[in-house]
């Protein structure tokens, strides 16, 4: 509490913005996730409309989120440790993010393809893709909170 007191008031908004990127992230990927397991055991009406609201959900909301959260956190990083020298928790939160990125981008690719056919095996890797992507999230949101080590 005593730390947040004495941050200096110009990182305010970079550090609000990646934590509002954060938010958004996590609360879309499990979005996804959800609605790509309730797509898998839907019949197939249902399904095709799952998928495409999946598929706009994560390029409408995701994908910017997941932008916002990264450029802010390279902002505040930038202000916070400028010659460099970050602690532990941040390289995990960077880690998570680069991972992260290759994951956005491959769910959304294979989320596009599903929408499109009727019958998709590639439907069933998408919630799991997801999923994995909210676990590396919680393990960074613990980094970032707890700040361990």
């Amino acid at each position: 509490m005593i730390l947040a007191l004495i941050r200096p008031g110009s990182w305010n908004l970079p550090l609000f913005l990646h934590v509002l990127g954060a938010t958004l992230t996590f609360g879309a990927t499990v979005t996804v996730a959800l609605l790509g397991f309730a797509g898998l055991r839907a019949e197939t009406t249902h399904a095709m409309f799952l998928r495409r609201l999946l598929f706009r959900i994560g390029l409408i909301v995701l994908l910017p989120a997941w932008i916002l959260m990264r450029a802010a956190a390279q902002w505040i990083d930038s202000k916070e440790y400028p010659h460099g020298h970050e602690p532990g928790w941040v390289g995990v939160g960077f880690l998570v993010t680069d991972i992260g990125a290759i994951l956005v981008l491959v769910l959304l690719i294979l989320a596009w393809l599903s929408s499109r056919r009727e019958t998709s095996r590639v439907a069933a890797v998408v919630p799991w893709l997801a999923s994995v992507y909210v676990v590396a999230l919680g393990v960074a949101w613990f980094a970032m909170a707890g700040k361990p080590g």
